[in-house]
């Protein structure tokens, strides 16, 4: 696995990004400053939500939210729903698409029930999982968020994967034994690019491209 360190070094624009396409993630997706149209929305969410349990910090949705605009896919599919912002976010991002959020807790529906977009599904998160990537037979973009069962829920979507699959794990150094599963998923067959950027990690399936292993400082 060749490993590209990328950091944003005085007068650079990401030494070591050989791929134009990963370049431009990186520059205009991963570490884009500029204000777009949803953050309003997205703020107001947040704020009006700011005691609930199982929401990410304000820069983690705005991720989310960048990234369901660049992937524009028909269906999001995430599990472990939490408090239900992190769906909010990747629908205001793509109003057009549907985002399938499953949760094995009640309780949200009050949170999402302002975006026709969001359907909750709830039950074991593994089952309803794999029941949904069976129907869709592809899966376009997959945020593994507040789920014990990561490692479940990734094996039975490396199933579905296609050349324009996007996954967005969450926590990946929440436990030096996920750290571990992150980095030996990194190097499995399907993966082509990955980008580990902190506490998430981001894999891509294109099987015409070359196998790289990015990490990238959004901080700088």
């Amino acid at each position: 696995m060749v490993n590209n360190w990328i950091r944003r070094k005085r007068n650079s624009l990401g030494f070591g990004v050989q791929s134009p396409n990963d370049f431009y993630f990186v520059q205009n997706v991963l570490r884009e400053k500029m204000h777009y149209y949803g953050y309003r929305d997205l703020r107001d969410l947040q704020r009006s939500m700011a005691s609930s349990e199982g929401s990410y910090p304000e820069e983690i949705n705005r991720l989310l939210f960048r990234l369901a605009n660049y992937a524009h896919p028909e269906v999001i599919v995430e599990v472990g729903t939490g408090s239900g912002l992190s769906a909010c976010a990747m629908a205001i991002a793509h109003f057009l698409g549907r985002c399938i959020t499953i949760s094995e807790r009640g309780g949200i529906d009050d949170v999402v029930s302002a975006f026709s977009q969001i359907v909750v599904e709830e039950g074991d998160e593994v089952d309803r999982f794999c029941q949904i990537a069976n129907r869709l037979e592809t899966i376009e973009m997959l945020h593994v968020a507040h789920t014990e069962h990561y490692q479940e829920v990734v094996d039975c979507a490396l199933k579905h994967v296609c050349d324009s699959t996007l996954f967005v794990i969450e926590g990946i150094r929440d436990s030096k034994e996920k750290l571990e599963w992150w980095k030996n998923l990194q190097g499995c067959k399907p993966v082509s690019v990955s980008y580990d950027i902190g506490n998430v990690g981001l894999l891509f399936f294109d099987k015409h491209r070359h196998k790289t292993a990015y990490w990238v400082n959004l901080a700088e």
